[in-house]
Parts: structure tokens; sequence; C-alpha cells
């Protein structure tokens, strides 16, 4: 089982797939990163965890479906993280966020590497995406103000085509556009969730090529 953790470790500190994996998933018209950043305002921090544990087929990562609520990711499917609070760290603001939000206590030891930094448009946050792994299941104690509900992703689901899609997405704004999604349990996975779940779909891709098998 730690064979799996191990491996991806490796992966991860090799050179990452980086924007062209991220740009996988992109919703049409999304700017690269570099010119998106020459036009932002502002810059803003934020970071993410992707937190690995395992089933008895399969290893899983945490997403969460966020509460709806006036905002630009109402609703939306996500990895758990947020701003940076003053004086925090990237790797700070990761598993502190990860323990509000989801009720899971992450030990730094824990960790095992990032993906490439991502930034989005609409909010002006430039993200550090951070991977972790437990050996058991998580006792989830999420809170109810800003987790509606818990989705465990698979990497074999993540790996398999099928679960790439493509069709209209409504903004919170009101307004629909045309986007790459995952299909995870039924919900929509779609914009930077996505974009950072392809990444991480090229890196276990690696990983099983590597292995022969989860």
């Amino acid at each position: 089982m730690i064979n799996f953790i191990e491996r991806l470790r490796d992966q991860l500190q090799r050179q990452l797939p980086g924007e062209d994996a991220q740009f996988r998933m992109a919703p049409m018209k999304r700017p690269r990163m570099r010119e998106a950043l020459a036009a932002a305002p502002e810059v803003r921090q934020s970071a993410v965890l992707l937190y690995f544990f395992p089933k008895p087929d399969d290893w899983c990562v945490v997403l969460m479906k966020r509460p709806d609520y006036d905002g630009t990711h109402s609703g939306q499917v996500g990895i758990p993280g947020g701003r940076l609070e003053p004086g925090e760290s990237h790797l700070q603001a990761a598993l502190r966020e990860f323990g509000e939000e989801i009720g899971v206590n992450v030990d730094h030891r824990n960790l095992i590497g990032k993906l490439s930094d991502l930034f989005i448009p609409p909010s002006n946050y430039l993200v550090q995406t951070f991977v972790a792994y437990a050996l058991d299941h998580p006792d989830y104690k999420p809170d109810p103000l800003e987790v509606a509900e818990i989705i465990e992703l698979s990497i074999g689901w993540l790996l398999n085509d099928a679960a790439v899609k493509r069709g209209k997405v409504r903004l919170s704004s009101g307004v629909v556009i045309e986007s790459p999604y995952f299909d995870v349990a039924g919900h929509v996975v779609w914009g930077a969730t996505a974009m950072i779940l392809s990444e991480l779909k090229q890196v276990l891709q690696a990983v099983h090529q590597s292995t022969g098998a989860h």
C-alpha cells in the first residue's frame, strides 16, 4: 500500500506536466497564466490540499461541494483550501483550511509534494496545490457552513476516459459557457478544480505506467 505513495512522491519530485496538462480541462477562451497575471489588477494568494487515502480496492482523494451562496464558487465542487491569512505560508494555509473545512488534521510529515501553480482570473487567486496522504479512511467532521457534501474521487475513475465530458456549465453570474469537465458521482467538476485534477491525472498516469497497477 505504501508503495503507491512512495512512487507518487517520486513522480511529484520530477518535472511536472504543468500548464499544458491543466489546459486539457480549461474552459474555452481561458487565457494562459502569463497573460492572465499580466492583466490582473491584483494577485491574491491561496492554497489547496489534495489528500489521498486508501479504500479496499483503490486510492481516493477528497473533494468537497460548496453550499449555495451569493459568491463566485457557489455550489461548485472544489478541493479543500482557501486564502492565506497574514503571516501564513502556503503550506500552513492549506493544512489549516483542510482542517477547518473537512475537520481532519493533517500532519505536515504526510506531505509528499506539490503540483504546478494555477491562476484563477475571476477571483485573482494564485493557487498552490499540495499533496498529502493518510493510511486510513479520514474521520470527517465537515463545517456545514463551508461544505455541503464530501466527495471521494477514486484514482481509477479519474484515470477513466469516461470521466471526461464536455458540455455547458452555468457561472454564478448566470452566464452559460462551454467547458470540459469531470463527471464525479454525478457532479460536474470543472474550472480550476478540473484543471488541477487534469495535471494530477497525468502524474498518476506516469505512476500507473511505472507500476503496472494502482
